[in-house]
């Protein structure tokens, strides 16, 4: 088997990642295969394996404290793993056309493709983080993701992060002063934020 030279690369980017590690979202087996069934329903024909059912998932074994994939298609789950992005990290590795590829630049394409697609990230945001810290992907493992409008990105960030002026969205988004302040025009329009002591604020949901 080849050596997995990203993988710790891979753990780092995901660390650095905004909500990726959480408290557990579901407490039993059960609940996760509800919840990634359909996730691989919509994900296994783009990336080859059209007919192949879902991995077994079942708890992890004595003393197993990492979530894993195994090579027989299954994947193994502690109760802390039981959350969105660690599911799709196992179920990435489950849909390499070689599943012993380990972290390879395919998997962390699929990885971003199945975090934008089924849990809301910025796929872009994943890829330029994933260059800064020398994360390889393949962009075409990426495949067709949701586009997150200027607008939804600065609505995202006051919402996370609290009020903030155009400057600082702007330092923080990547983005010039002014399209800053076309995106939030466009959130005062619809009511969704509002300008308070020159900070930009989102109204109540």
């Amino acid at each position: 088997m080849a050596r997995d030279s990203q993988r710790s690369r891979v753990y780092a980017w995901e660390r650095r990642v905004k909500d990726y590690h959480r408290p557990p979202t579901w407490r039993t087996i059960e609940e996760v295969v509800a919840w990634a069934e359909p996730v691989w329903r919509a994900e296994r024909g783009r990336y080859g394996h059209a007919s192949k059912a879902l991995p077994l998932f079942r708890s992890a074994s004595w003393g197993q404290r990492s979530a894993i994939a195994h090579y027989d298609h299954s994947i193994s789950l502690p109760l802390w793993a039981r959350q969105g992005p660690v599911v799709l990290h196992e179920m990435a590795h489950r849909l390499q056309l070689d599943g012993h590829a380990g972290h390879g630049p395919r998997f962390v394409g699929i990885q971003i493709g199945l975090l934008a697609r089924h849990l809301g990230y910025d796929a872009e945001e994943l890829m330029a983080l994933a260059e800064e810290m020398g994360v390889r992907y393949h962009v075409r493992s990426v495949g067709s993701v949701p586009v997150i409008s200027q607008s939804e990105r600065v609505l995202r960030a006051v919402r996370e992060d609290g009020p903030m002026t155009e400057m600082e969205l702007a330092c923080q988004l990547g983005l010039s002063y002014l399209q800053v302040r076309a995106a939030a025009m466009t959130l005062i329009r619809k009511g969704a934020a509002r300008w308070l002591r020159c900070k930009l604020v989102p109204s109540c949901p």
